[in-house]
């Protein structure tokens, strides 16, 4: 065998296991709404593959959620004890929890809340799961994990935390 078929094997094998990589990791990326962990991003775009609280609408494959980190609250409002004086981080953050007309994604609503928290200031917050739902109230938001303790795994983004109700 000669030095330049030996090279093209070489270069053959290593262009068939980028491909194989980059197939696993595109399907794996696709495979995570069925997970119900997201679904930006993933090619669901014109499957009508529809999302609720509870899992989604498909076919062949219904699944259940895992987490809620893709639900929103409706209706935040938040009182801060000691109440946020002057401009900061903390008041930052208490006018992001406090918006009207938004939807607050729930995990980040649960960063925002271990932020003030930490910063010394206890929480109340109200709010709604659904526009349709009850309005619930949480005394003390600090001390309930499912508003105040971020999932470890989910990396927080910058963006897509809001939107218009």
């Amino acid at each position: 065998m000669s030095f330049s078929e030996a090279r093209r094997r070489r270069l053959t094998r290593r262009l068939q296991a980028f491909v194989a990589l980059l197939a696993i990791t595109l399907s794996a990326n696709n495979l995570l709404p069925y997970l119900g962990l997201r679904d930006d991003s993933c090619q669901t775009m014109f499957s009508s593959l529809h999302w609720s609280d509870e899992g989604n609408n498909h076919l062949y494959m219904p699944q259940h959620m895992v987490s809620d980190i893709w639900s929103g609250y409706v209706d935040v409002s938040a009182t801060l004890d000691p109440p946020p004086e002057g401009y900061g981080r903390v008041k930052d953050l208490h006018d992001w929890l406090s918006q009207e007309n938004r939807v607050l994604n729930t995990e980040a609503v649960r960063v925002v809340v271990r932020q003030i928290c930490d910063r010394g200031h206890a929480v109340a917050l109200r709010y709604r799961r659904s526009p349709e739902g009850p309005l619930e109230e949480a005394a003390n938001a600090c001390g309930e994990p499912t508003l105040s303790e971020p999932h470890w795994w989910v990396p927080i983004r910058l963006y897509e935390t809001d939107y218009a109700r």
